[in-house]
Parts: structure tokens; sequence; C-alpha cells
């Protein structure tokens, strides 16, 4: 793939990603979780995103190779680990796209309503919309990669505008009003830390960060890697946490005594499906609606674009490695990974009806987003002892430290999602591990050959998510026991990290796999991967 994409480009391609649907929903969905020390879940799940962006950046910079997500973890544990992991990524990147189609449908409803059901899920006019904008956004990913970049950079123009503009009407409004609003001093934390932790996880603020991640799987196709990755990455962070702060600032000072009647878990609202509709017209804003609903539209539809994008790649990335079919290796002429994007054109679209609602899907992508992050920081310090002399443009200082700071915060993040989400990723993980058992045994039977599977390398995945599921099992979150109360769970949590970061590095590749594997890549020679260091 040519490198093409400049680093404003991909700066523009994660802040696309990460401006989804997240800010039309998940401010609602963290005041009732947090009331309004959802303003700190805001801050703080913006800061532990960073901290998680800074290892993709600097493993993005060293090995600027597309579909990165999915191939690093081959070259740091082999074919088993990688693909368990590479399922999870891509399963979360394929879901985003009817996910934001869903959050997309759900606020035409305000002026379609025959497009979904009270709870979210969609009717049978609301199945053909889908079907179109889904064909839709394949169909434009499998045309041409250039015409989505610039089209992308226009799309995420809009797409910051729409809420700066939002946020500066309100904020005037607000200073304005003399209408009553609630105190955002008083009762601060209404439900403690617990809250503020189930805001960050359950109430779709790291889903609405997800598309950081979009500039490494695009990686291949940078021009200068090294300068363009940690920009793109960190940067997209940085300039959407601003963003979503002030929109949940100025949805919190517009609610009203009558919006509390009931308590925050239970906010009363003109319509659920449209938030920032039902706050704007209490407020009288009624010329904000349609620039609403242009922000609804092209905000989901543009992330929706660039996850095509990521989830296609992931499957390229995942036949690479011999984990799927070759034929997933098939592009167009313009680049693009044709059948890997039908692919998940057809499973995005079975995903509308087991998961009705936008709330129903993001809960779950959350678990499925969290297992993928906490895989960067292992690959991190696998590497640095695996080629310590690789160069590494982008290089975070006390890596281990750094390294496994980011790994506990991914576990306890997956932790407090609850057993509920936590045994159903367990069933998805161990279909993956059949589909990886059954293509291998494919491979055999007719006469082709089967490489090592590494399982040796693996040894530290499967207690892993055992563990995972145990501790969620016993602990106090989503359907959990409650055996083990809050405190004592995040003490257990930090021992069981450290357990297994410790495996995972020392069942790392040796270090002539690893090599060979990054020989075969065919990057650059190492005077440009430290270009611009």
């Amino acid at each position: 793939m040519k490198r093409s994409i400049s680093s404003f480009a991909l700066l523009l391609t994660s802040v696309s990603a990460i401006l989804g649907s997240g800010w039309l929903f998940a401010t609602l969905y963290t005041s009732q979780l947090a009331g309004p020390s959802a303003m700190l879940a805001w801050i703080i799940g913006g800061l532990l995103n960073i901290v998680i962006a800074y290892v993709f950046a600097e493993l993005s910079a060293m090995l600027p190779i597309t579909g990165s997500s999915t191939r690093i973890p081959l070259f740091t544990h082999g074919r088993s680990a990688s693909f368990m992991f590479a399922w999870a990524i891509w399963l979360s990147y394929m879901a985003m796209v009817p996910t934001e189609v869903q959050a997309v449908l759900q606020y035409v409803s305000y002026y379609a309503p025959g497009l979904v059901h009270a709870n979210g899920g969609l009717t049978a006019e609301g199945y053909w919309a889908a079907t179109g904008l889904m064909i839709a956004l394949s169909a434009l990913n499998v045309f041409s990669l250039r015409w989505l970049l610039r089209a992308n950079s226009f799309l995420t123009i809009i797409k910051v505008v729409v809420p700066v503009v939002v946020v500066l009407a309100m904020v005037m409004e607000l200073h304005g009003s003399h209408d009553a609003h609630v105190s955002l001093t008083e009762h601060f934390m209404p439900y403690g830390w617990r809250g503020v932790f189930q805001a960050i996880v359950t109430g779709g603020i790291l889903f609405a960060f997800n598309g950081f991640k979009q500039a490494c799987e695009m990686a291949g196709e940078a021009k200068r890697p090294s300068r363009a990755l940690p920009i793109a990455i960190v940067g997209s962070v940085v300039v959407c946490l601003v963003v979503y702060a002030l929109l949940q600032l100025v949805f919190l000072r517009s609610l009203t005594p009558h919006n509390l009647a009931t308590g925050w878990q239970h906010l009363v609202l003109a319509t659920r499906n449209s938030p920032f509709v039902s706050v704007v017209n209490q407020d009288h804003l009624h010329a904000l609606v349609p620039l609403l609903y242009i922000g609804a539209i092209v905000g989901p539809l543009a992330a929706g674009l660039m996850y095509v994008s990521s989830s296609s790649r992931s499957v390229f990335a995942m036949s690479e490695n011999q984990q799927l079919p070759s034929v997933f290796l098939k592009l167009t002429t313009q680049g693009n990974p044709s059948y890997a994007i039908i692919l998940n054109f057809v499973l995005g679209m079975l995903m509308f009806a087991p998961l009705p609602g936008w709330d129903k899907m993001v809960t779950f992508l959350t678990s499925l987003m969290l297992v993928t992050y906490a895989l960067g920081p292992v690959c991190m310090m696998a590497l640095r002892r695996q080629v310590p002399d690789f160069p590494r443009p982008f290089r975070l200082p006390f890596g281990m430290v750094w390294s496994y700071l980011a790994f506990a915060i991914c576990t306890a993040l997956t932790y407090f999602t609850g057993w509920t989400i936590i045994y159903k990723l367990c069933i998805a993980m161990v279909i993956g591990l059949l589909v990886f058992v059954g293509h291998q045994y494919a491979l055999k039977r007719s006469g082709h050959e089967v490489k090592d599977p590494n399982w040796r390398a693996s040894i530290w995945v499967w207690p892993f998510f055992a563990g995972l599921g145990v501790l969620s099992y016993l602990g106090g979150f989503g359907g959990g026991l409650g055996v083990i109360p809050f405190g004592w769970d995040m003490v257990i949590l930090a021992v069981f990290c450290l357990a297994i970061f410790a495996l995972a590095i020392k069942y790392r590749l040796p270090s002539d796999e690893t090599q060979a594997y990054i020989d075969a890549c065919g990057l650059p020679n190492r005077m440009e991967a430290t270009e611009g260091a």
C-alpha cells in the first residue's frame, strides 16, 4: 500500500473516528451514572486514554505497517496469541459500523418515528434504511482510499464545528437565562467513585475515545510515520477530550429540577433517542435543532466510513498472518481489501437484531475494545526485550512502569464492565479460538503447510481471560456476586495484572523469530525509520 497520508490527514482520520456518535448519547448515560461528577469521569477517561495512546504511538512509529494492531502481536507472541486479540480487534471494529448507523437512525427517528421501536431496536423500515447506509459506507471504501481521505477531511471539519457551535450557543443562552437550573456543586458525586468508574466504562466515555487507534491501522500508508503517528494518536485524544468535556458541561448546566424529578438515574427528557435535542428545545434554542441533526448524521456516518476501513484492514492483516483464508488479501486497483469489506458488511447487518439500541451495542463493544488495548503494553515491552536495538522514533520513558500501568488500567476498566458483559466476552473469545483451530485443521487437510501456532508463547492468554472471568463473577459489578468488596478488588486486580504481565513478557517469541517477522514486512530502511525523531 502506498505511503500517501500526511500528518494532518492522519490526525483528521483519528479525530473523525473518535467524534462519532459518542457525543450524541454519552452525555446522557454518564449523567445518569455519575451525576455532576460525569465531568470528572470525562477528564479521567481522557487521561487514561492518553496513557494508553502513548503506548500505541511508540509501537506504530516503530513499526508503521497497515493493520498494526493485528500484526504486531504476531511478531511478539506468535500465531495463536495474536489471533485471539486480532479476533477481538476485528469484532470491535466491525461492530462499530452498525453502531454508528444505529445512532443515525435513532436521532432521525425524531422526524421519522417509524424507523425504530421505543427500545431503540429497528423496525422493518429501519432495517431497510440501515441496509442502504451500510451499503453506501462499504461502497465508498471499495471505491477509493484517496477520495475517502479527502471526503473525511471535509466531514471532520463539520463534525468539529457542529458541537463547538452548539457549545457556544448553549453557553451564551445559559449565561443570560433566568430559568432554574440544577446545582452542579451540590451532591457532586451522588454515587461515589463507583459511579464515576461505571460512567467511564458503561456510560460511553471509553467508546467515545476509541477512534484514536484508527491512525495505527493506517500506519503503513503514512508519509512520515515517525512524526505523523504520535501527532495523530495522542493529538486526536486531546482535541476530542476538550470537545467532549465542554459538551458534558453544557448538557449538565441545561438540566432543570423537572429533569431530575425522579433522580439522576432516571433523567426525564422529551425524547431519550435525541438527548441533545431535548435540552436544546427546553432551553428555547430551536434554531440549533437543524444543526444538531446535521451533526447527528454526518458525525456517525463519517466515523462509520473510517471503521469500514479499519475492520477491513484487520481482516487483511489476519489473512497476511495466515490466520484467515487468503481470499481476504485480494485488493482493488485502488488498494482496498474488497472481500474483507463485503464480509464485514454481512456480519455488521447481523448485529442489529441481538443488540437493539445504541446503548446495548456500546456496552459490549467497550469490553472488546479494552481487551485489545491491553495487548499494546505487552507488545511494547516484549519488543524492547526482543529487538532492543531497533530504532524507535518515539520512545516512552520508564517503559516498564508505563506499560504495566497501561495494562493494569485496561484490565481494571474491563473488570468494571461487569460479569454480565465479561461472560459474553469470554464466549466470543472461545468462538474465536474454535475458528483459529478450525482454519489450521482445514489448511492441514488440504495439504497446505501449517506453521507453528506458538502455543507456548500464548500460555499467558488463557489465565488472563479465565482470571478476569472469575474476578468479575466474584466482584460487585454488572451482576457479580459481590463476594469481593470494592477496594479489595482493586488490590487483587493489581496483583493479578502484575502476574499476567510478567508471564506475558517471559513467554515471548525468541528474538530471531521476531526479527524475521519484522524483516518480512518490507519496511523502509532504518534511516527512514529514524527520520524526524
